[in-house]
């Protein structure tokens, strides 16, 4: 059987740029309410491969600023600055207009895409690639950059949090220990008690072999029981996707 021809990732991005439409293969689905909708894969991608374009409107650094400044939080996501030229530029993305791109969501960790820029008819156009294989039913993730977006500080709270409450597993509590040594040490003033009562009350027989024979202390010591115990929300500091992540397809 022959094997299928691979389609050029440059030219199947430039294909999609240039018809205004997303490739097929692609499904939106909502994740939480926190984190709200992810695109998934409906079918298996190769490393190399391109995936979805961010569209939305170019515009200068000036105006993006000004948008930021005018922006909600939620629509700020949405603005991806990047070089082009020698010059600082914009896409916003944030008008909901049906395509996928603008849905994908960060993922700084262990993403499986990279957004890069391609230039068609002379303006930039941001791309993401595939940067390993990608298996069916998979969510696409890119790297949004070196903000402290806000989930992010989220997942390292909750880190945190989780690594508190193992360390509290891990330390008895000093009341709670006292407790426990108090009650030891009654066991063990009661199992000597035993011991001494039982020493006391000899047979008559044994007393008659025994009856100047002392028990030593580390006899009794050796029947103790041993001490088995053993011991903010941050703030967003940058709204916009940043550059640094991005790079030219060649």
């Amino acid at each position: 059987m022959e094997r299928q021809r691979r389609i050029n990732p440059k030219g199947d991005a430039k294909y999609h740029i240039e018809n205004g439409k997303d490739k097929v293969g692609f499904d939106v689905e909502y994740i939480s309410a926190y984190k709200g909708r992810g695109v998934f894969v409906t079918t298996s991608f190769q490393k190399g491969d391109f995936l979805l374009e961010y569209r939305g409107e170019l515009i200068s650094k000036e105006e993006c600023e000004r948008r930021q400044r005018v922006y909600h939080d939620k629509l700020k996501v949405f603005l991806f600055d990047f070089y082009f030229d020698g010059k600082l530029w914009c896409v916003d993305a944030a008008k909901e207009d049906g395509s996928l791109g603008r849905l994908v969501n960060d993922d700084h960790v262990c993403p499986n895409a990279k957004m890069k820029y391609l230039t068609v008819q002379g303006k930039p156009h941001l791309c993401l690639f595939a940067i390993r294989e990608i298996s069916q039913g998979e969510e696409v993730t890119y790297n949004y950059g070196d903000s402290d977006w806000p989930w992010r500080c989220k997942i390292r709270t909750e880190k945190r949090h989780s690594k508190v409450a193992a360390n509290n597993v891990n330390q008895t509590d000093p009341d709670l220990e006292q407790l426990h040594r108090s009650a030891e040490m009654a066991t063990e003033m009661s199992q000597s008690q035993m011991e001494e009562n039982n020493l006391n009350q000899t047979d008559s027989v044994f007393d008659m072999f025994h009856c100047n024979a002392e028990v030593s202390p580390e006899a009794i010591q050796s029947q103790m029981p041993g001490n088995n115990l053993k011991q903010t929300d941050p703030n967003l500091i940058s709204t916009n996707r940043l550059v640094s992540k991005i790079s030219v397809m060649s």
